[in-house]
């Protein structure tokens, strides 16, 4: 039961959202799905006057866009995981969706933009974001901006994100010739959140040569990060390149994250193993 009163809108345009953000300021909180705010209120960990909707500002869905994809903020998991462009064009995205932490609940209520701008370490969504090299679509009542996933993500539970901004959708580029995806996640149990993420997109020739990769590796340091590969362009995706990206995902862990499922000594381990096998699934 959340203790505190409060006042509830859920504005049927973007436009609305973004005035009733500009009118209220730093007493108002945004729910997306609510998987993230709502039980923090129950908590008492947050504790606004105002809370704005955005189930009905017509922010969900995926269009195709320049041969990439546009993901509204309030996609769910479940949407993602079902789309067949998705699956075709960013298939880390739809495994990740897929295998959500949280099981049905979480699969069809939760959001994908709703987890990126909570941007807990221990989160399936902004690993996968960085890895697919996403770009952040925010809005305010007085101006707009694209921010690289890479970028929007600047800490634990810290997200380029001005008061009074929202995230309106998330952009994916157009896949490189030849992709292929893999996503891989660590947890103690099912039912526990990641302890380390890691996404994958390999360009492969017809020779079976990788021509191009990026890798990124979520959940070991506080915000994800992008994995060197460049010493894998050109062979083919074997035991030697295996073993590179293991050596290129632990020398960039220098921010590990520690919390009750793992310390960061733990993850920084872990990361070049998880980071194999992404590319391994890609493979």
């Amino acid at each position: 039961m959340i203790k505190r009163r409060f006042a509830y809108q859920a504005p049927s345009t973007l436009d609305e959202v973004l005035a009733a953000l500009a009118e209220h300021g730093a007493d108002a909180e945004v729910v997306g799905g609510g998987t993230w705010v709502v039980p923090e209120m129950t908590h008492g960990a947050r504790m606004p006057a105002h809370v704005v909707d955005l189930r009905n500002a017509g922010l969900a869905g995926v269009t195709e866009s320049n041969g990439g994809l546009s993901i509204g903020a309030m996609t769910t998991y479940a949407e993602l995981a079902n789309d067949s462009r998705v699956v075709e064009r960013a298939g880390s995205l739809g495994t990740m969706a897929a295998g959500i932490t949280g099981g049905a609940q979480v699969r069809y209520q939760g959001t994908v933009g709703g987890s990126a701008c909570y941007a807990t370490p221990s989160s399936d969504a902004p690993g996968a974001l960085v890895g697919l090299d996403a770009t952040m679509n925010l809005r305010s009542a007085s101006n707009s901006r694209a921010v690289a996933a890479s970028d929007f993500f600047k800490g634990a539970f810290e997200a380029d994100l001005a008061d009074g901004e929202v995230l309106e959708s998330i952009t994916l580029p157009a896949p490189m010739a030849g992709a292929r995806f893999g996503h891989y996640k660590l947890k103690l149990v099912e039912s526990s959140w990641p302890i380390a993420t890691a996404t994958c997109v390999v360009g492969v020739d017809g020779e079976g040569k990788i021509t191009a990769a990026r890798l990124a590796v979520g959940g070991v340091n506080t915000k994800p990060y992008v994995v060197d590969t460049s010493s894998i362009v050109g062979g083919p995706i074997d035991g030697g390149a295996a073993a590179a990206v293991v050596e290129a995902a632990r020398s960039s862990a220098t921010d590990p994250y520690s919390d009750v499922l793992a310390s960061g000594e733990y993850r920084q381990q872990v990361s070049g193993v998880v980071a194999k096998r992404a590319l391994l699934a890609a493979a």
